[in-house]
């Protein structure tokens, strides 16, 4: 395959021209084998850079069908390793990953994008 020319620090200038800090929390869920009891735990928050946009605002990026339906969407850098049940607090509310689809652009890893629902 001939070299392409993209690199996984593409997607740095769309962090840098678009990108907002929001304070990101890893949860951890894991199940006892005894009873199926879930248990979830929330690591320290810390602050990321990441695309952030509203349901209402989904058209501008999305890829047509690569998104379902959400409150709200996180295009994210892999290196983060979003996943599923992972929470974010931006302007004062907090919302929940709920689907991570990675994209690949000429067979590079760019960017996570996150369909996400705020937390009741």
């Amino acid at each position: 395959m001939a070299d392409t020319g993209v690199v996984a620090g593409d997607f740095t200038q769309i962090l840098t021209d678009m990108g907002r800090t929001v304070s990101y929390k890893v949860v951890t869920r894991t199940t006892s084998d005894m009873q199926g009891e879930e248990t979830t735990t929330f690591a320290a928050a810390s602050d990321q850079t990441v695309v952030f946009f509203l349901e209402e605002n989904r058209y501008i990026w999305d890829k047509s069908g690569l998104l379902q339906c959400g409150d709200c969407y996180l295009i994210c850098p892999t290196t983060l390793g979003a996943k599923r049940y992972d929470q974010f607090t931006i302007s004062g509310q907090t919302f929940y990953i709920e689907k991570v689809t990675r994209r690949t652009v000429c067979g590079v890893d760019m960017a996570d994008y996150c369909v996400c629902f705020k937390v009741a």
